[in-house]
């Protein structure tokens, strides 16, 4: 049954602000201007990671104003209002073009198209209602623009959007930088010794949301809801209240819409009994369907668009917008792999909201643009030779591509889609002598990890000598100063001999780690 429930008249208007926002309040519309700013994606400045999300994620503005959005991103997005009809398939033309003009009335599909980083594209919102618009690259990436009529307080100043979104992109961003440290990828014996190796091409944030339910009602019910996605297709849902009455049962759904303005019923949730100590709790399995059509594996929590209402048959007694910005990690895990002759590489794109590819270029050709019919099709068969043009073609969600190395060398490779986002890998590829030897993957990791450790002390020498150019100049303007020199002078020099017999011991010990490690070879052999 689809039930609707507006709540534009209750004071929940801060329920959907889960971060604590300073200087907060409800504002006139007096003093605020009717030109908004909604940041669209984020990420950090090396571009490894991208926050998928609108930010502030939800947004209520006046009838008439305007909304510039503003591409934050290194990645490419769309501004797009579906008005209910079917997700455009983000793999065709009509994905990149702007549709409709500068004017949303509520209907019809008008879109950005194609926004690149940096650019904007301001749309006026001329009818009161609740829209939710998405990116037609990125299946979850989903926002809230609230329209009241004309001349209704606004909820918020700009400054105090700006900090929630500040705040929204920063948690998806630290979700998506802990993945890196959750590489652990199991490598598997493969035909005639060889072994099947792999590969994440690109991983995103775990598809899950912490809900906190606020009271709406003098009940005071209150609590929190945990939604995952447990694949393939199944949402665990698990809501915990408090303040409920002994015997009571309680109706729990997920409506479409926001917490602030109301919505449409999506989902009916486990009714919860309170007990005897006023507390509840139910676990409900949902099956759901792709937020994209056209991405079957597209099974995600939508950014957000979805709010949990808790009632008792008549009237709303708590609520939460259910905020779930993702993080889309735009690299290879693990970016190095050293493998022997005769080994397999298995990519599998794991992000639901990418498209990525698995392409070496040979020296001397341009990287392909993406969209060039080179880019668009699988090229080189399933073995690697070493030379010549090999490509995945798109790998969308749960797709995998594979390559067996046949010739020692090492070999980069990169997403055609995220190549100038630093989406490179490099394949090093050994002797089959070695094949049997695992402490030659060793050694290399070993040399790897001192050299690093060397180019730190050798960093902490540039540094130490920039003090002692510092210390000089300072000591030169004072009494007695060449004794003063002189002993700055010898403490220093004396730290960097030190730095020196370190970096010496480390050569030594890498020359003598590799000769111990052939000696060994050739004696197995």
């Amino acid at each position: 049954m689809q039930q609707t429930l507006s709540h534009a008249n209750s004071s929940v208007s801060n329920n959907r602000v889960v971060f604590d926002v300073s200087g907060g309040g409800i504002s006139d519309n007096t003093n605020v201007s009717s030109t908004w700013i909604v940041y669209v994606g984020g990420g950090t400045p090396d571009m490894s990671v991208m926050s998928m999300g609108f930010f502030p994620e939800i947004i209520t503005i006046d009838a008439g104003d305007n909304i510039t959005f503003v591409n934050n991103s290194s990645e490419v997005h769309t501004v797009t209002f579906l008005s209910g009809n079917p997700p455009i398939n983000p793999l065709s033309p009509e994905a990149d073009m702007r549709i409709g003009g500068d004017i949303y009335n509520g209907t019809g599909i008008v879109s950005s198209g194609m926004l690149l980083p940096g650019e904007n594209y301001t749309l006026t919102f001329t009818t009161p209602g609740i829209y939710i618009y998405r990116c037609n690259y990125h299946a979850g990436m989903m926002g809230v623009v609230i329209v009241n009529p004309k001349g209704t307080p606004y909820p918020m100043t700009q400054a105090q959007y700006n900090k929630i979104a500040q705040l929204e992109e920063s948690q998806s961003i630290a979700q998506g930088e802990s993945l890196f440290q959750q590489v652990n990828l199991p490598a598997t014996p493969g035909p005639n010794g060889t072994t099947i190796w792999y590969i994440d091409a690109g991983v995103m944030t775990p598809a899950a949301s912490l809900v906190n339910l606020n009271p709406v009602s003098s009940d005071n019910i209150s609590g929190f809801a945990q939604l995952s996605i447990i694949p393939p297709g199944l949402m665990k849902v698990e809501v915990n209240l408090i303040g409920l009455k002994q015997g009571v049962t309680y109706n729990v759904q997920i409506f479409t819409g926001a917490a602030e303005a109301g919505g449409k019923m999506t989902y009916t949730l486990n009714p919860i009994t309170g007990n005897s100590n006023g507390t509840g709790s139910s676990i409900t399995m949902l099956k759901i369907d792709p937020l994209d059509p056209y991405i079957p594996t597209s099974y995600d929590i939508p950014a957000a668009g979805w709010y949990i209402n808790v009632s008792n048959y008549k009237d709303t007694l708590a609520l939460g917008d259910v905020i779930a910005p993702s993080a889309s990690v735009m690299r290879f895990l693990p970016t190095t792999l050293t493998i022997h002759v005769g080994d397999t590489v298995v990519w599998t794109q794991d992000a639901p909201d990418e498209v990525h590819t698995i392409t070496f270029v040979p020296q001397g050709m341009g990287i392909p643009e993406f969209g060039d019919p080179l880019s668009l099709i699988q090229i080189g068969g399933h073995i690697f030779n070493g030379s010549g043009y090999y490509n995945s073609g798109p790998l969308i969600p749960g797709q995998s591509y594979n390559l067996t190395f046949i010739t020692p060398g090492i070999y980069t490779y990169v997403c055609l889609l995220h190549d100038n986002m630093g989406m490179v890998g490099t394949i090093i590829v050994l002797p089959k002598t070695f094949t049997n030897n695992q402490n030659m993957s060793i050694i290399l990791n070993q040399m790897m990890n001192m050299s690093n450790q060397i180019s730190q002390l050798s960093s902490k020498m540039n540094y130490m000598d920039n003090k002692i150019t510092q210390f000089n100049s300072v000591v030169n303007g004072l009494e007695n100063s060449n004794n003063l020199t002189m002993l700055v002078q010898q403490g220093i020099n004396s730290k960097i001999s030190t730095l020196n017999t370190v970096i010496l011991i480390l050569i030594a010990l890498v020359i003598i780690l590799i000769l111990a490690n052939i000696i060994l070879i050739f004696r197995k052999r």
